[in-house]
């Protein structure tokens, strides 16, 4: 991607069920956060990833969703986009869309991405959370609420104590 790391002061809510584990652990690299559900599926276990990119150009949000969308194919047997929708405001647009791929190991996984932007005060401080929930098809519809109320909790914290934690 087109973007460089960046860590930001995030809170969100970590819901019930789902345990935070060190992203180098699960080979998230890229993320800031990654939780894993306590419950795996069979051979895989779900996760949800949190990802924060600075996008000093001025590429519109779905050709950051259509990156997104190469670079996952770029790891998987196959991919296909499902569903896009674009959401959020003109000054801080974002876009959800849900994913099948297929592993090289012929697993069929759905993930769910969520791209929303953070404007900064100059274009050239904007940033991109990408954040995603992958998991079996079945297991996707049973998590999809703890997703949503992840997302919906996600914002950029003003008042960063240094002796908090990040799910505050």
């Amino acid at each position: 991607m087109a973007q460089d790391r960046v860590s930001l002061p995030l809170g969100f809510d970590i819901p019930e069920g789902w345990v935070p584990v060190e992203p180098a652990s699960v080979g998230a690299e890229g993320a800031v956060f990654v939780a894993v559900h306590s419950a795996p599926d069979g051979e895989f276990t779900p996760n949800i990833t949190l990802s924060v990119g600075q996008r000093p150009d001025h590429a519109g949000v779905t050709d950051i969703a259509d990156e997104a969308v190469e670079r996952l194919g770029r790891t998987m047997a196959a991919l296909e986009v499902l569903r896009r929708k674009v959401i959020g405001a003109p000054d801080a647009p974002g876009v959800t869309q849900v994913l099948r791929v297929r592993t090289g190991e012929g697993q069929e996984l759905v993930q769910t991405q969520v791209l929303l932007t953070v404007p900064g005060t100059t274009p050239a401080d904007r940033l991109i959370l990408e954040i995603a929930c992958t998991a079996t098809p079945e297991t996707a519809r049973r998590l999809g609420d703890d997703f949503r109320r992840f997302v919906g909790s996600v914002h950029v914290r003003r008042d960063f104590p240094a002796d908090e934690g990040e799910d505050s």
